[in-house]
């Protein structure tokens, strides 16, 4: 009886382990087949050369034969090249070498990363301009370029890659914070393109910071000089051009309702304490028909105010055989041909080459689409000062512009600009100033000390003690402030174009973001921000967010969905092989002990 037992539990024993034996068979079996079948798929044919034909031919050897060695590259499957994570894709054009092709050589992911942050086009840039309305204008048309060509722009340095200054060099304290901005991105790691009056006008300057330098009639070639300076190069493009650049570049506003148009650049004077003429040279004009299609296009871009822009508007023409009265006679006909609802202001003029044309800029100034708007600097109230800063006009000349337009100009918005403290001003010729200003009320003034700028007559001379400069500025000041300008628009209904917001020149932070409009007399009307409005605007930005929070957390919960499956298919399989596995070695085991337990004779039995 105990044989018997004994023969039934060994032949038991000896199914169990041909079942397992066989599972493990059948797996290994599947995986020779798969590969086997992949070398087949990537077996060229033995002397055509090409894949594998599927078919047996005279050309080609069938599957008995086995597979040919593969000659060349083999064709990988997607799911090999997915898993190869040593391949690196190659750095795209533009760093000095050809696209190369996908390779094992090991490249690590930091190094190619840094190459595609030397690729041209795809640096962050911040520019930052200083200065008059021309350099604005000239900013706004460096920032265009840059953007057109692919550089993401900025606002601030910290966020920056690179950096382009817009330098001016009219006053000292804006010079000085250009020269700041230079040596904090220097010291940031930043790329420096320094434009502008600065290196413009005092080059040996420039040279010493080291960095690249663009001049005044280069700024259409303002890509180049970045794409350089990104790659770590330093560019000097300082040679003058006597033309100027298209009005018709790409540009980006600062302001998205306002355009400023340039309408000639440089100057005719030779002032002892101005650098302007240093840099921008005489004066080079626009033809009127450029300056027209300019201010159309703007128009049409859906601006509601433009500027001229200009170191001296009277002198415009001078050199083309024009005159400043023609231009704005075309420019306000164009515009209110075309768009009547667009207005039109004019720039800076001096009283020299105005005062030949004052009838005509009368007529223009009382058209419904131009503000009643001039700017006429005087700069003193005293001839012997106007004389010593060589204006070539007299207080005599420019009252009569003043009175002839405040008679025939309704609401007039007369702005003036006033040096404090000229070297060779004395405490009578400041009261003469103080007298032409209470005299004219004008509704704004740009008031300035001196300060002796490098390489003029005027900074040869002996200045005044500093604090005389800094109390005849507050004087003005005090003055500006004890009268209201704007008394005679209350109780009235006007229509008013708003163009612009209040940031950069607010001091209190309830005054930031408040729009800034303008009347036909160039009044100045704040709208307060809308607090409420802001919170509706922001609850409906929450709203569009949380939708998308919503869209892509469906999303995320449908792709984890999808792993799970797969996940328990894997588990699945895995517990199937790891079964068979623990089943063959529990049986080879078990069969051990048996042959040890039982006679010795036994295995030969069995077998």
């Amino acid at each position: 009886m105990g044989t018997v037992t004994s023969t039934t539990q060994s032949l038991q024993k000896r199914d169990l382990f041909a079942v397992s034996f066989g599972l493990a068979l059948s797996i290994a079996t599947a995986f020779a087949l798969r590969y086997r079948g992949k070398r087949l798929r990537e077996a060229p044919c033995c002397d055509c050369g090409h894949g594998h034909c599927g078919q047996k031919s005279d050309c080609c050897s069938t599957a008995d034969d086995g597979p040919s060695e593969p000659s060349g590259e083999a064709n990988e499957d997607l799911e090999d090249l997915a898993s190869d994570a040593h391949i690196s894709r190659p750095p795209r054009l533009g760093i000095g070498e050809v696209l190369r092709k996908l390779t094992r050589s090991s490249v690590p992911t930091d190094t190619v990363a840094s190459d595609q942050s030397r690729l041209p086009g795809r640096q962050r840039i911040h520019v930052k301009t200083f200065g008059c309305p021309h350099n604005q204008s000239d900013g706004e048309y460096m920032a265009g370029q840059l953007k057109d060509y692919g550089y993401t722009l900025v606002d601030s340095l910290e966020e920056s890659d690179a950096v382009v200054i817009n330098s001016c060099t009219v006053k000292h304290p804006s010079e000085t914070r250009a020269l700041n901005l230079v040596s904090n991105a220097q010291q940031a790691g930043k790329g420096v393109v320094l434009a502008g009056c600065v290196p413009s006008s005092n080059r040996q300057l420039a040279e010493s910071l080291g960095v690249s330098m663009l001049d005044v009639t280069q700024l259409d070639r303002i890509v180049e000089v970045v794409e350089e300076t990104v790659k770590g190069n330093t560019v000097k493009l300082m040679e003058k051009r006597s033309d100027l650049p298209s009005l018709s570049l790409p540009k980006v506003r600062k302001h998205r309702l306002a355009e400023i148009i340039t309408i000639n650049a440089g100057c005719l004077g030779s002032c002892t304490y101005c650098k302007t003429k240093m840099s921008r040279g005489k004066v080079v004009s626009y033809p009127i028909e450029a300056i027209v299609d300019r201010a159309l296009e703007s128009a049409r871009e859906g601006v509601c105010q433009i500027e001229l822009a200009s170191e001296d508007m009277g002198a415009y023409g001078l050199d083309i055989g024009t005159s400043i009265a023609e231009l704005l006679r075309s420019v306000s006909d164009a515009l209110m041909k075309h768009h009547p609802g667009v207005m039109l202001r004019t720039g800076m003029t001096n009283p020299p080459f105005i005062m030949q044309h004052i009838d005509e800029i009368i007529e223009v100034l009382n058209r419904p689409n131009v503000h009643a708007f001039m700017h006429i600097p005087v700069q003193s109230g005293s001839d012997q000062v106007l004389r010593t800063m060589r204006r070539e006009y007299t207080v005599a000349d420019f009252s009569y512009l003043a009175d002839r337009l405040k008679a025939s100009v309704p609401e007039l918005f007369l702005l003036t600009d006033i040096i404090c403290g000229f070297p060779t001003e004395s405490e009578e010729d400041w009261q003469e100033t103080m007298a032409l200003c209470r005299k004219y009320k004008f509704q704004g003034i740009h008031i300035s000390q001196f300060y002796a700028r490098p390489g003029t007559a005027a900074a040869r001379l002996k200045p005044l003690k500093s604090h005389i400069g800094k109390d005849r500025y507050k004087e003005l000041a005090d003055l500006m402030t004890s009268y209201d300008r704007n008394e005679h628009l209350l109780g009235r209904e006007e229509r008013v174009w708003f163009a612009d917001t209040e940031q950069e020149r607010s001091k209190g932070v309830n005054l930031q973001g408040q729009t800034v409009g303008r009347t036909k007399s160039f009044a100045k009307v704040l709208v307060p921000r809308n607090d409420s409005l802001m919170a509706e605007e922001a609850k409906a930005e929450n709203q569009q967010l949380k939708a998308k929070i919503e869209s892509l957390g469906k999303l995320v919960a449908k792709q984890q969905q999808v792993i799970v499956e797969h996940e328990g298919r894997l588990r699945a399989f895995s517990a199937r092989t790891i079964g068979a596995m623990v089943a063959i070695r529990f049986a080879g085991v078990k069969r051990r002990r048996l042959i040890s337990l039982n006679d010795p004779k036994e295995p030969e039995a069995l077998q």
